[in-house]
């Protein structure tokens, strides 16, 4: 039906974004009908959830492959549902392992159907062979950071690409700068997913005994992982990361969308990445990139300390953590790199931007 799209969003980041970008497109066109996959979030912005995919969210390809069985169930249950249903559009949101798939088959099965992809997979990080897969099976890609449409011009030169602008820059206020901070407040942050937090807690829960003059505070995204986070110097807290990257002196965080959000936050931050060690084996023989998080990688340098898999231990976490907790200058610095790149991210109204360039793809006048 014409007046339906479909959303897909695997991951409570794109839980959050999709669900900004359904809000935006139900104050544009409140008389269309948004349906599909994803999580809480999205369905509070006013989509019917057909499944709430962020409860069966996994990180790193060994966790993918247990897996197997039930993502293709999942997936044979929602193309179909593109078959009964009948949308003027997917819009896939990041996800990549699942989306990209997604998108080659209701290619092959409804050509008819447009596919816009928001917030691009990182090919230009570990896959620039599937650019041209994309070009093939994608109608629209919507991207967040400036220099991916340079990738894709590059790469994909046929499939149209159009940068929105970050959708965080609409998530924090004014000026970051200038919230007042508590002193010796670290904020932990060790990921959205039970296997990532299940990998990245042990290894926190160490730092915090290392530094005994820090107050430590972690940010959980739910009360599962929330009951995972289990240390007696450790105020847990359910939903509230976003409000304690701008009271926290420093945050240590998993690598992934926190970065970027304690960027945008103005929070200084030390990165910490370990998955299962066969996915890193093989995550090394194709990352091109010499850093995992982005705000090193939009930098082109290190501008915030990053310990990864072997040398993620809770000794050298402490020391990088310690020496920015007491050095004001250090954090200072720090915070003058971090808005920098942000700088570069355009300001707000992603949300806004992309559900114009959605509906004008499927001729429909906002």
């Amino acid at each position: 039906m014409m007046n339906q799209l479909m959303f897909i969003a695997g991951e409570a980041s794109g839980d959050a974004h999709a669900a900004a970008l359904i809000a935006a497109l139900r104050q544009q066109r409140p008389d269309w009908h948004l349906f599909g996959a994803g999580g809480p979030k999205m369905q509070a912005a006013g989509m019917e959830l057909a499944l709430d995919l962020t409860q069966h969210a996994v990180v790193g390809l060994i966790e993918v492959l247990k897996n197997y069985g039930k993502f293709k169930q999942i997936f044979e249950h929602l193309l179909a549902e593109v078959g009964r249903r009948q949308p003027a559009a997917v819009v896939l949101v990041d996800f990549p392992g699942f989306n990209l798939r997604f998108a080659r088959a209701v290619k092959e099965r409804f050509p008819a159907t447009k596919v816009i992809y928001y917030i691009s997979p990182q090919l230009w990080a570990w896959h620039a062979s599937r650019a041209r897969q994309i070009e093939r099976d994608v109608d629209l890609m919507l991207v967040i950071f400036p220099f991916e449409k340079t990738w894709y011009a590059r790469h994909a030169p046929k499939l149209r690409v159009e940068f929105v602008g970050h959708p965080f820059a609409d998530r924090v206020g004014e000026n970051p700068q200038s919230e007042v901070r508590h002193p010796k407040c670290v904020l932990l942050l060790p990921g959205s997913r039970e296997r990532e937090v299940a990998k990245i807690w042990p290894i926190m829960a160490t730092v915090v005994d290392r530094m005994p003059e820090a107050e430590f505070v972690a940010a959980a995204v739910d009360e599962r992982t929330a009951a995972m986070m289990r240390h007696p110097r450790v105020r847990v807290e359910v939903g509230t990361a976003r409000d304690w990257m701008r009271r926290a002196t420093l945050a240590i965080t998993a690598s992934g969308t926190a970065t970027m959000e304690c960027a945008f936050a103005g929070c200084p931050m030390v990165v910490v990445y370990k998955v299962n060690w066969l996915t890193y084996l093989i995550g090394r023989m194709v990352v091109t990139v010499n850093w995992l998080a982005m705000p090193n990688v939009i930098a082109g340098r290190a501008i915030v300390p990053e310990f990864i898999q072997h040398e993620a231990c809770p000794r050298r976490i402490a020391a990088a953590a310690g020496a920015l907790l007491e050095d004001d200058g250090k954090r200072e610095a720090m915070r003058r790199e971090l808005a920098a790149v942000v700088a570069t991210l355009g300001g707000r109204g992603a949300a806004e931007r992309a559900a114009k360039l959605i509906l004008d793809a499927v001729s429909v006048s906002a």
